[in-house]
């Protein structure tokens, strides 16, 4: 099915207002940052690098201060951290070809191993929760995705294995925003330039559409949902666009069609994106952060503004407080978190 794909190429060197104030530095990481994520109350900050750590910070407010540090998990880089809807599961996954789970426990607030995920051939790069935490999406560059199932609160069981891209997978994100999902559905994106669609046929899981456009890596995708329900995925990559697909019929994963791209969005590849109501955040490799308008319902993306040097070094992560509209977060290679007010 084809479909008009509006274009936008910000080319432009006019300065723009700095649209995001930054409120906190958070530092304790001892080289690059990788990724951060927030769980679901927006109370909690996680973040991981390449010093093999995963640190927890605690907001209240606009301050924030270290609550945990797990450091004895991997023994080398951590790549991702996703928490659970619950806030009490954390996901980590490394480039040890391991994911591990972390539990907190209720009565002390400490943290403990619940399960280290093995079977991966070489580093795991991505992780994902669906919207119950009844499943764990993990990638690898060893090409695969794998569903881990988790049986009655304590242990995980391999659900299956997921072959179909030609390179490394760099993340996943599970659909847990649209109405009209009655089954899990999941997106994977690679280094083939490509992202697939997953969901549960029965009795087994399959790719339900390839979605094409990107020119080379796609590095970050986030499911979000239009007003009635209906999907859609924003993407971005080393093509330097972030890019918004559609499902040609709501409800129907198998066909997929590129709403709107928004060319030269960075100057360098494009490593993360994510999106909070109408705003679109993005950042990669020219160390910028860049915050672009969404009209959900068209995928019509324009440019808000611009945050030029928001790390001393790449932009690797951005992702929004899911109970705070204005506030991200973005991790950097300079070792630290930011946590800005747009």
């Amino acid at each position: 099915m084809a479909a008009a794909v509006m274009q936008v190429d910000d080319r432009s060197s006019t300065p723009t207002p700095s649209i995001a104030r930054c409120i906190a530095t958070l530092e304790g990481h001892e080289e690059r940052v990788w990724h951060c994520a927030w769980s679901r109350d927006g109370r909690q900050l996680a973040s991981c690098g390449s010093d093999r750590t995963v640190r927890l910070w605690r907001r209240t407010g606009d301050a924030f201060v270290t609550s945990a540090t797990l450091d004895d998990a991997h023994d080398r880089t951590v790549r991702r951290v996703a928490w659970a809807p619950c806030g009490t599961l954390l996901a980590a996954t490394s480039f040890d070809a391991t994911c591990c789970v972390w539990r907190r426990s209720r009565q002390d607030d400490a943290w403990e191993i619940l399960a280290t995920l093995e079977g991966h051939e070489n580093e795991v790069k991505g992780c994902a929760w669906n919207a119950s935490a009844s499943l764990l999406a993990t990638c690898s560059r060893d090409k695969s995705v794998w569903l881990w199932e988790f049986v009655d609160d304590e242990a995980f069981e391999l659900l299956t294995v997921l072959h179909g891209h030609e390179g490394d997978v760099k993340t996943v994100d599970f659909d847990t925003c649209s109405s009209l999902s009655e089954d899990d559905l999941l997106v994977s994106c690679s280094y083939d330039d490509t992202l697939r669609v997953w969901g549960d046929d029965g009795d087994d899981w399959s790719c339900r559409s390839t979605l094409e456009g990107h020119a080379s890596t796609v590095w970050d995708a986030s499911f979000c949902a239009t007003s009635n329900g209906a999907r859609r995925i924003v993407s971005c990559g080393a093509d330097l666009s972030v890019r918004v697909w559609a499902e040609a019929a709501p409800g129907d994963a198998s066909k997929w069609v590129q709403l709107s791209v928004f060319e030269n969005a960075h100057n360098r590849p494009v490593y993360s994106c994510a999106v909070s109501g109408n705003r679109v955040a993005s950042c990669g490799a020219d160390d910028a952060l860049m915050l672009l308008s969404f009209d959900v319902e068209s995928g019509a993306l324009a440019k808000l503004g611009r945050v030029d040097a928001c790390h001393a070094g790449d932009a690797n992560a951005v992702r929004w407080n899911p109970a705070c509209a204005d506030m991200l977060a973005t991790a950097g290679d300079d070792g630290v978190v930011r946590v800005w007010r747009v």
